[in-house]
């Protein structure tokens, strides 16, 4: 059974994140780490995917989202325009996919099951939608995915709606979808969810679906170990 190192953080600025990603994905590259499954949440905050190069997915105008308080980020990660805010979990893997498996859309697939198991500890039936990523409760979506793998190393991950406020949702079209509707765990069982249990239930089903024995460590001792083993140029970038 392979060992996956977890770092569990509470609210992380978007960008310490990316950052914090990038230092990790780079050194995991190179097979200095073990694999490491981070789990936060963010202030709120857009993103940009790889398919927002061409499209705006904006329905506010992006200086007026930034006055109101949101960040954007335009990053390297599959899929569309999402939101992350206070009381969703968003969770980054940063693994040798090739240990679980070869297949991009299979590492896709166990990433939603995830979210799916998650949802099943709340009594939740939740499934996929066949041609988009991400995890639906009826017609609503609940759990987002998007990933960037190179060279089977993984970055970025998922997110689950718990507690957070949707509102946000509806200055964008989510994942590029047109007229989608967004819920929640909170929203669907009508009362305050608490996101440690969530959070302890999303870390369970992660070690079952990709078959890992997870150990925690400190953001302390995972910056050492990074720091020990990236190169000059890395640790400056």
């Amino acid at each position: 059974m392979n060992k996956c190192l977890l770092l569990k953080l509470d609210l992380v600025e978007y960008g310490k994140a990316w950052k914090l990603q990038k230092r990790l994905f780079n050194v995991k590259q190179s097979n200095q780490i073990e694999d490491v499954f981070i789990t936060l949440q963010h202030p709120p905050t857009y993103t940009l995917g790889r398919r927002n190069r061409k499209t705006n997915h904006f329905l506010t105008d992006e200086n007026q989202l930034r006055n109101m308080g949101y960040s954007i980020y335009r990053i390297d990660r599959g899929g569309a325009t999402t939101y992350h805010g206070p009381g969703q979990i968003v969770c980054y893997p940063i693994i040798g996919m090739k240990s679980y498996t070869e297949d991009y859309y299979h590492y896709l697939r166990m990433l939603e099951e995830v979210m799916i198991k998650t949802l099943q500890d709340y009594k939740i039936k939740s499934r996929r939608v066949e041609g988009h990523t991400g995890v639906w409760v009826g017609k609503e979506k609940i759990g987002f995915v998007g990933v960037r793998i190179v060279g089977g190393t993984t970055m970025h991950g998922f997110s689950l709606n718990v507690n957070n406020d949707l509102s946000p949702f509806n200055m964008i079209v989510p994942c590029g979808i047109q007229d989608v509707m967004i819920t929640s765990i909170s929203k669907l069982l009508k009362t305050n969810v608490d996101t440690k249990e969530t959070t302890a239930s999303i870390m369970r089903n992660f070690a079952n679906v990709f078959g890992v024995e997870m150990q925690t460590i400190s953001m302390e001792e995972l910056l050492e170990v990074i720091s020990a083993n990236e190169t000059p140029q890395l640790a400056q970038g």
